[in-house]
C-alpha cells in the first residue's frame, strides 16, 4: 500500500507545529533540539549529549541514533541528591563503550521510566554498580539490555539494576556481559526490597563469578516482590562460596514458572540450582538442568514447593531449548513476548535492535550512530538517502516517502524515481539554514532535471532553485545526488514555522518528456516507446481489421 499523507497525518503535523510554537525548540540545559517533555522530548545523538541528562533530571529525552562513547570520560548521571525522575526512551538503539567508574548509567531513579535501550559494550567498576541504575524506586525498566563488564567491591549490584525499591520492575529484558561481584549480586537485579517490585519475562546469560556469597543468576538478595517467566543460562563460579543460586541467592519470597540451565562451578556449602538460601519462599512451577548446574539439589538450604529437575545424566540436553511446550515453557507468552531459536529462548524485541550496517552517504561510517542521515525505501524498495552536515547539530528524522502525484500530477515534469521523500530536521536553533544533500539509488540523466517540492497544505510544486546535482559512489556503485539549502520557516519549509523543525518533501524531477532513467550506461526516450507502440497499434490493428 502506497504512504500518503492524509487528514490523520496533517492531524498530526498541525499539533507537532502547536508544541513546537508552545514550547522553545531548545532549554538552555540541552544542546540539541527539543523541549523536555513527552510531546517534544530531548533528542539525544551523541555521548555528550546523553551526559547532559544531568542538566534536567526531569527531563524526557529520546536517542535517535545509536550512540559511542568511546573516548568520552562518562560520569553517572546524578547523585544521591538529584535523582533522574523523567525518561529515557531509546527507542531501540545502542550505547556502545560506555565506560563509569562507579554507580551506573543513573545513580538513583525514582517514579523514572527507561526502555527501549541496549548497551552492548562497555564497563564500571566500584562499590556498587549496574548497567543502568544502581538505586531505582518506583521505575519501570522495559526492554533494557546489556552486555557490560562489571566489577564491584560491595555489594548490590546487578547487571541491570542494584536494588529494586517499591514498585520499581523489570520486563522483557536481559543481561549477557560479565560480572564479578560481592555480596548480593544477580545477573538481571542486585537486591529487591519491596512487595511491589517485580522481574518477569528477562533472561540472563554471560558469566558471574561470586566473591562472597548471596549471589544468583537473576537477583543475589530477594527480598520482596514478585518473580516470574525467567531464566538463567550463566556460567556461575562460585568460588567455594555459600548462598549461591543458579537463579536466587537468598530468597524470601515467591519465584514461580521459571528455570535454571546456569553452568555452576567452584561450590560452597548450601548452594543450589535454583535458590542458594530459602527463608521461607514460595515457588511454584519451577525447573533446572541438572547437568548443566552440576547438581541434583533445587535448594541449598531449606526450600520448599514446586521444584523439578530434567536431563539427569545429559539424556535431555536440548530440554529448555528450541521448545515452547515443555514446562514451564508452556506458561509463558510465545505470541507476543518470548520467541524460539535453536537454543534458549530469546526475546522478541531484541530483534529490533538492528546488528546490520550501512553507509549509504560512504563516509566510511555506520549510519546507525549518523543521527544527520536518513534512509528510506520506498514501497518497491527503492532506496533514497538525505544527510546533512554533523556540524550544524541537526538531525534527520521521521522519513517517509510519497506519492505526491496521487493528489496531484506536476504536469510538465517526470519523477525520477516515482516517489518523493519526505523528512525532518530537527536543528537546535530556530530559523537555521542547511544544506542537505539528497542521495539516490542509481544514476539519472540530470542533464534537464530539477529539483521538486512538495506543499502539501497548497498542494502546490515548486522548483527549488540552486540546486546542485553531482554523483556519489556507494559500496562500488556510482549514484545521483543533489545538494540544496533549506531554511526552517522559509519558502521550501513544509510547516512554514520557525520553529527549529524544517519538513521537506522533495523529489527528483526532468523538465523534459523525453528524458528518462539513465542505468547501466543505457538512455532510454519517451520518442523511442512512442515510436515503439505506434508500430504495435499499426500491427494490432491490421491483425484484427475486418475480412473485406
Amino acid at each position: 500500500m502506497k504512504k500518503q499523507f492524509n487528514l490523520l497525518a496533517r492531524l498530526s503535523l498541525a499539533i507537532t507545529v502547536l508544541v513546537a510554537l508552545l514550547t522553545p525548540a531548545l532549554a538552555n540545559a540541552f544542546s540539541a533540539y527539543g523541549a523536555g517533555i513527552s510531546a517534544n522530548p530531548y533528542r539525544i545523538a551523541t555521548c555528550v549529549q546523553l551526559q547532559e541528562i544531568d542538566n534536567d533530571l526531569a527531563g524526557y529525552y529520546t536517542l535517535v541514533s545509536n550512540i559511542d562513547c568511546a573516548g568520552v570520560a562518562f560520569t553517572t548521571i546524578g547523585d544521591n541528591t538529584h535523582i533522574f525522575t523523567g525518561t529515557l526512551d531509546g527507542q531501540n538503539h545502542t550505547i556502545s563503550h560506555l565506560s563509569i567508574d562507579d554507580w551506573g548509567l543513573f545513580w538513583q531513579t525514582n517514579g523514572a521510566t527507561v526502555k527501549n535501550i541496549s548497551i552492548n559494550s562497555g564497563s564500571i567498576s566500584g562499590g556498587y554498580v549496574a548497567s543502568f541504575v544502581q538505586d531505582a524506586t518506583d521505575t519501570t525498566f522495559t526492554n533494557i539490555h546489556s552486555a557490560m563488564t562489571l566489577t564491584n567491591s560491595s555489594g548490590y549490584t546487578g547487571g541491570l539494576v542494584g536494588e529494586l525499591k517499591g514498585t520499581a520492575s523489570v520486563s522483557q529484558s536481559s543481561f549477557s556481559g560479565t560480572i564479578s561481584g560481592t555480596g548480593y549480586v544477580g545477573g538481571l537485579v542486585g537486591a529487591s526490597w519491596d512487595a511491589g517490585t517485580s522481574i518477569t519475562d528477562s533472561y540472563s546469560s554471560g558469566s558471574l563469578s561470586s566473591h562472597s556469597g548471596y549471589e544468583g543468576g537473576i537477583i543475589g538478595g530477594y527480598f520482596n516482590g514478585s518473580i516470574n517467566h525467567v531464566y538463567s543460562s550463566m556460567s556461575i563460579n562460585m568460588n567455594g562460596n555459600s548462598y549461591n543460586g543458579g537463579l536466587v541467592g537468598d530468597s524470601q519470597k515467591n519465584v514461580s514458572n521459571s528455570f535454571s540451565s546456569a553452568t555452576m562451578t567452584g561450590f560452597g556449602i548450601n548452594d543450589g540450582a535454583v535458590i542458594g538460601l530459602d527463608n521461607a519462599g514460595s515457588y511454584s512451577n519451577n525447573y533446572f538442568d541438572k547437568y548443566a548446574t552440576n547438581t541434583i539439589s533445587c535448594f541449598g538450604l531449606n526450600g520448599s514447593g514446586t521444584c523439578t529437575g530434567v536431563n539427569t545424566g545429559n539424556t535431555t540436553p536440548d530440554y529448555f531449548k528450541n521448545n515452547s511446550t515443555n514446562a514451564p515453557l508452556d506458561t509463558w507468552d510465545f505470541t507476543d513476548v518470548w520467541a524460539t531459536t535453536s537454543g534458549y529462548p530469546t526475546l522478541q524485541n531484541i530483534s529490533s535492535f538492528s546488528t546490520s550496517s550501512s553507509d549509504e552517504n560512504a563516509d566510511g561510517i555506520d549510519d546507525s550512530y549518523q543521527a544527520n542521515i536518513v534512509t528510506v525505501p520506498d514501497g518497491n524498495n527503492i532506496l533514497t538517502t538525505a544527510v546533512t552536515p554533523s556540524s550544524n547539530g541537526c538531525t534527520l528524522d521521521n522519513g517517509s516517502w510519497i506519492d505526491a502525484n496521487y493528489f496531484k500530477v506536476d504536469s510538465g515534469y517526470t519523477p525520477q524515481p516515482p516517489n518523493m521523500l519526505a523528512f525532518k530536521a530537527y536543528c537546535p536553533t530556530s530559523g537555521m539554514s542547511i544544506p542537505v544533500t539528497i542521495i539516490y539509488d542509481k544514476v539519472y540523466d540530470t542533464s534537464s532535471s530539477v529539483l521538486r517540492y512538495f506543499n502539501d497544505t497548497t498542494n502546490t510544486y515548486s522548483t527549488i532553485t540552486g540546486a546542485a546535482f553531482g554523483t556519489l559512489t556507494v559500496s562500488g556503485t556510482p549514484r545521483t545526488t543533489v545538494t540544496y539549502n533549506i531554511t526552517d520557516g522559509g519558502q521550501f519549509d513544509s510547516d512554514g514555522s520557525s520553529n527549529g523543525i524544517i519538513e521537506d518533501p522533495v523529489g527528483l524531477a526532468s523538465s523534459s518528456s523525453s528524458t528518462m532513467l539513465v542505468d547501466t550506461g543505457e538512455t532510454f526516450y519517451l520518442s523511442t516507446f512512442a515510436s515503439i507502440s505506434l508500430i504495435l497499434i499499426t500491427v494490432f490493428l491490421y491483425v484484427k481489421r475486418p475480412n473485406s
